[in-house]
């Protein structure tokens, strides 16, 4: 399974990589500061945001990001290596959905984000969702904002994308769900 996760990534079309690049400036001008980039893959968020650091489980990932001179280490997002309150943001570029315990997750990226820090979440829509067989959980608008709020994550904000509607998560496997919110301690 990390085999195919890597080459699935690492074989991501020109055209691919320059979408998914114009796709992440809402979220680059939404960060300030130190990043936390979970499940950072091969890298293409912590090339595009020199502040960022990632995190992620398989290996070949992480080797890929250290070649490329990027800041990457190997961990279980249910033990992140940092101190506390050590970033400003935190990015959730396609994980949650992959993920049967969510509690562990944001048990850390409460402890590593510092107060007033802002968080970013990339989820399938329902046609991506089932589209990949290693999704084990769904997120919708409807879990992911009551999720957040009991968490005390507040501003939270919602938005479609590449179309801006919720009707396209139904019908496109590349739409997606993204998630804005600021952590209150």
């Amino acid at each position: 399974m990390a085999d195919d996760y890597f080459a699935y990534l690492s074989e991501r079309s020109f055209v691919r990589i320059l979408l998914r690049r114009l796709f992440m400036m809402p979220i680059v001008r939404f960060f300030k500061g130190r990043v936390l980039d979970i499940g950072s893959g091969i890298g293409e968020f912590l090339s595009y945001y020199p502040e960022a650091v990632g995190v992620d489980i398989n290996a070949d990932c992480v080797a890929q990001c250290r070649n490329k001179g990027l800041a990457c280490v190997q961990a279980d997002v249910a033990h992140l290596p940092f101190d506390a309150d050590l970033f400003e943001g935190v990015l959730l570029n396609n994980v949650l959905e992959h993920l049967n315990d969510a509690d562990s997750l944001f048990h850390e990226i409460r402890r590593v984000l510092r107060d007033n820090g802002r968080l970013v979440i990339e989820l399938p829509g329902s046609k991506g969702f089932a589209h990949d067989k290693t999704h084990v959980r769904f997120w919708g608008k409807n879990d992911i904002v009551p999720y957040l709020a009991g968490l005390g994550f507040c501003d939270i904000c919602i938005s479609y994308f590449p179309i801006p509607a919720a009707s396209a998560n139904d019908l496109f496997i590349h739409n997606k769900l993204r998630v804005y919110a600021v952590l209150r301690k």
